[in-house]
Formats: structure tokens, sequence, C-alpha cells
């Protein structure tokens, strides 16, 4: 497998700027709540791996997005850089890991969590 150096993650964080910009207020808090979340997988294994962001794809065409609360947040490993990503060996991944939809829900209950920690915690600071 070919080495990452620091030029390909500039131009993806570059990539990832400039999507971010065009987004709504809350796909952006989406993000940010996953980005918060860490990899659900890596999660599965008691890790924390700063993720990307992974649209799923179902019943879309190839030139069609998912919409963006169709997200999960996946590290590079998990998502297309290893034997058990969701992109290079999709059935091992929810082997190991569960569907994609799975992970949404999963993903989606741990987001309510972050909201509820956050209007709990951040409602003295008003």
């Amino acid at each position: 497998m070919a080495e990452l150096n620091h030029i390909h993650f500039e131009i993806i964080d570059r990539n990832r700027h400039r999507r971010h910009e065009q987004m709504k207020k809350q796909d952006k808090e989406r993000f940010d709540n996953l980005k918060r979340i860490g990899c659900i997988a890596c999660s599965k294994k008691g890790l924390f791996s700063e993720p990307i962001i992974h649209h799923i794809r179902k019943h879309t065409g190839l030139g069609l997005r998912p919409p963006h609360d169709q997200t999960i947040p996946l590290c590079p490993q998990h998502h297309n850089m290893s034997n058990e990503s969701v992109h290079l060996n999709k059935t091992k991944f929810e082997e190991l890991f569960g569907t994609e939809l799975q992970l949404l829900d999963e993903a989606n209950q741990k987001i309510k969590q972050l909201e509820k920690e956050s209007i709990f915690y951040d409602k003295g600071n008003e």
C-alpha cells in the first residue's frame, strides 16, 4: 500500500475546507459533531481516530452525492485504505463493524448524546 505523506493530507484538507464553506449550517454542525465522535469503527475497538466523513450511498447514481445527513465518521483506514475498509472490502467491514445503516443509527445516537451534554454543560456559560 502506498504511504501517504503530508502533501496528500494538505490536498484533502484544502478540498474539504472548500466544501465545508458551501454547506448549510445544520450540515456543518453535523460534520463537526461527527469529527468529535471520531471513527465509529475504531470506537468499537476502544480507540479514537480522526475521521473523514463517509456518505452512505444507497439508491444514488455515481454522479450524485447522498444527503449530508446520511454520513458516518470513518478514519482513512476504515474508509478506503485497508482490507477492512468500507470501499475496498465492504463484506469484511460489515462483518467486523455492522452495516452502514447500523453505524448511521449509532452515530446519530452519539450526536444526540453530544447535543444533550452541550445543552446541559453550556447552560451555565450564558
